[in-house]
């Protein structure tokens, strides 16, 4: 499995970018966000940080949203890889609800929605294989519907 799947990407942005993950041959998430410096790859500033998670901006955002967040996990495995869900310490778990409750309270948002993909993106609709999680407000209570790919449908 690539930690980079190009069928995925939202625009021809997103496209270029990840084309120069799959050439580093690297995961971007772990080189991004894992390593204690300033994102290489990600063009968007870690706007909090806890020790098993990054929470930034999405790049690119998803249409039509008016807050479209990126929450990533920067925990490593004992052998320097990135977590598989859900083998995450528990305290991993109780932070990720804590940067949900910040967000939620710094940015004001009435409602929102929040997905998290993990696994073989070939399933998941997920561009990149590494732990993370969207926190996404529309901020209209009616119109047209924001999309997020979670997946491919059970042939019949």
């Amino acid at each position: 499995m690539s930690e980079v799947n190009l069928r995925h990407v939202r625009t021809e942005e997103q496209r270029a970018l990840y084309e120069k993950i799959q050439e580093a041959k690297v995961c971007s998430f772990c080189e991004d966000f894992c390593r204690g410096q300033a994102p290489t790859f990600h063009p968007n500033p870690v706007l909090k940080e806890t020790r098993y998670w990054a929470f930034t901006e999405c790049f690119p955002p998803y249409e039509g949203a008016k807050f479209s967040f990126l929450i990533v996990s920067k925990y490593l495995d004992k052998d320097g890889r990135h977590a598989l869900f859900p083998h995450l310490p528990t305290q991993a778990w109780q932070e990720w609800g804590e940067l949900i409750q910040w967000a939620v309270e710094k940015y004001d948002l009435p409602a929102g929605a929040f997905a998290c993909r993990f696994g073989d993106t070939d399933y998941t609709g997920a561009s990149i294989s590494h732990l993370h999680a969207h926190l996404l407000f529309g901020g209209a209570k009616d119109g047209e519907r924001l999309h997020m790919k979670l997946g491919y449908k059970q042939s019949t």
